[in-house]
C-alpha cells in the first residue's frame, strides 16, 4: 500500500472560558507551506498524516455505499406505505 504525507495545519488560541485550544485551520500536501504556517506565528504548527493513495477510490465507494443504504430505505418506506 503507498502512502503520502497530509499536513493539517492548527493554531492555538484561548476560548470564551479561557482554556487554550488547539483549532485545525487547514490542510495542505505540501511540507513547504505547513513548515511557512509554523512559522508565521508561534501559537501555529501542523500534525503530519499518512494518507492511502486510493483515499478517492475509497471515498467513492463509501459515498456509493451510503447511497444504496438510503435508497433502501426510501423503497421500504414506500413499501410500507402502500401496504396501509
Amino acid at each position: 500500500m503507498e502512502m503520502f504525507d497530509t499536513y493539517v495545519l492548527t493554531s492555538l488560541g484561548v476560548n470564551s472560558r479561557g482554556d487554550v485550544i488547539s483549532r485545525n485551520v487547514g490542510v495542505t500536501f505540501s511540507l513547504h507551506e505547513a513548515e511557512l504556517h509554523r512559522g508565521d506565528a508561534v501559537a501555529n504548527d501542523y500534525e503530519t498524516f499518512q494518507i492511502d493513495t486510493n483515499w478517492q477510490e475509497d471515498a467513492a465507494t463509501t459515498a456509493l455505499v451510503i447511497a444504496m443504504r438510503e435508497f433502501r430505505e426510501i423503497v421500504k418506506q414506500m413499501q410500507e406505505e402502500a401496504l396501509r
